[in-house]
């Protein structure tokens, strides 16, 4: 019968695309450029990234299956024809034969930590103060498509969320929201400006006076 206390609500961080941009150009690693590339292009979760394997690439539908979602459910998302790009130069590099992005050995998969070091160093080389994990770059993603017009019901799909809501938390972090909300204090009159004159209040002696200013009109 104890109550549980309240959870603190956060908003989660996002990055803009200049953020993002910049936070790729800093990573100069190859496999774990393109592994962040994947993780914004896509908006997977880690654990899905790590466990993609080459043949979930579809080139000719343009679009990846992700076998390993939460709750073990099987989803797809569309695959940007730059990433695809991307994907084919890091294939030629490294050529994965079953994991997409192996660890130590071929049947590995990739580990967390040196992904994490990774973003947290290209963060830190490009100036961003904010606590940038890889999860940044699903809500960064999300947030994105928000902001270019997708409705919600996609982007819950194209994420993989079980709840609807989970998904509405997004509408918080977009900034076309924010900027077209006005604040009252905008509407207060200026004062500083030399053209302002304080408007006259309705006394017993102030009217008198526009009485008389109208009869002289």
């Amino acid at each position: 019968m104890v109550p549980f206390g309240k959870r603190p609500k956060t908003l989660p961080v996002v990055l803009g695309r200049q953020e993002v941009d910049e936070l790729l150009q800093c990573t100069t690693h190859p496999k774990q450029k393109v592994f962040l590339t994947t993780l914004y292009a896509t908006g997977m979760r880690f654990s899905e990234a790590a466990h993609l394997h080459v043949h979930d690439i579809d080139s000719k539908l343009m679009q990846i299956r992700i076998t390993r979602g939460k709750g073990a459910k099987d989803r797809l998302v569309p695959l940007s024809p730059r990433l695809l790009t991307e994907l084919r130069t890091y294939w030629k590099q490294y050529k994965p034969s079953s994991l997409l992005f192996p660890g130590n050995s071929a049947d590995k998969t990739y580990c967390d930590t040196s992904i994490q070091k990774a973003i947290k160093k290209s963060a830190r080389l490009a100036k961003i103060h904010k606590n940038v994990t890889p999860h940044t770059l699903r809500h960064s993603y999300a947030t994105g498509l928000l902001e270019a017009g997708v409705d919600l019901l996609t982007i819950s799909r194209l994420l993989g969320h079980a709840s609807f809501a989970t998904t509405i938390v997004y509408l918080h972090c977009r900034r076309e929201h924010f900027h077209s909300a006005p604040s009252p204090l905008d509407w207060l009159p200026v004062r500083q400006l030399p053209t302002y004159q304080p408007p006259i209040e309705n006394t017993p002696e102030n009217k008198d006076d526009n009485e008389s200013q109208r009869k002289n009109d």
